[in-house]
């Protein structure tokens, strides 16, 4: 039977001093990695695995009351599944919301943190949404968002907003709009947009209705609107 040598190189090979050195260092290193594989295979098969995580939502740093959440107020981590927070929401479904509450950094982003952002996408920045009241129950009922009014200031006679768009109006008596009711004996309410400075008029003239002194707030719808 042919020896083994023959697969070695052929410096290795023989039975000079020199071939049996090298085939017997050869024997420790083959050795060495032997003894060195089975060590990983121990330990990769006595190591723990790793525990069960999910991806959580947290605020990327400080957040406060009323923040709009872009993408870069978000992050995602990973807890631990046994520390499940109720109604998390995704970095997706997280971005666009609105917080009722300020959020530290790391803090968990859930549901009951946030709520939809109102969105009126043809209004400009500039702009700020009030209630206005109206006892003119027919003017109402035939006023739809989009319509523009004009908004008289009736203590003083004089105009203090022209062609204000309107932005949202009770569909009819009894309906609710924003969370508010109307009922038949109350004046109603409707929404405009208008400048903060036609806001501050409006306030000033409702105040002095509200005090007895003859003021209010009468709509104009405009003809053309």
């Amino acid at each position: 039977m042919p020896s083994p040598q023959w697969l070695l190189p052929t410096t290795w090979q023989g039975p000079s001093r020199e071939a049996r050195w090298r085939r017997s260092r050869g024997r420790r290193v083959l050795a060495g990695l032997l003894a060195g594989g089975a060590v990983l295979v121990v330990v990769g098969a006595t190591r723990p695995a790793a525990a069960p995580s999910y991806a959580v939502t947290v605020a990327a740093h400080d957040l406060t009351a009323g923040k709009r959440l872009g993408a870069s107020d978000v992050r995602q981590v990973r807890w631990a599944a046994t520390d499940r927070v109720p109604g998390l929401l995704s970095a997706a479904a997280a971005t666009g919301k609105v917080l009722t509450a300020p959020i530290r950094a790391g803090e968990p982003v859930t549901s009951a943190r946030v709520r939809a952002a109102r969105s009126w996408p043809s209004l400009p920045d500039d702009r700020v949404v009030i209630g206005v009241s109206s006892t003119d129950r027919a003017l109402v009922r035939v006023l739809q968002p989009g319509d523009r009014v004009d908004l008289i200031d009736t203590g003083k006679a004089r105009t203090v907003a022209t062609s204000v768009p309107i932005v949202a109006v009770p569909a009819s008596v009894g309906d609710t709009v924003e969370h508010l009711t109307f009922d038949a004996t109350d004046a109603t309410s409707v929404l405009v947009a208008v400048t903060p400075m036609q806001a501050a008029a409006v306030g000033s003239a409702t105040s002095e209705r509200s005090g007895g002194l003859g003021g209010g707030i009468q709509l104009a719808l405009r003809a053309g609107a």
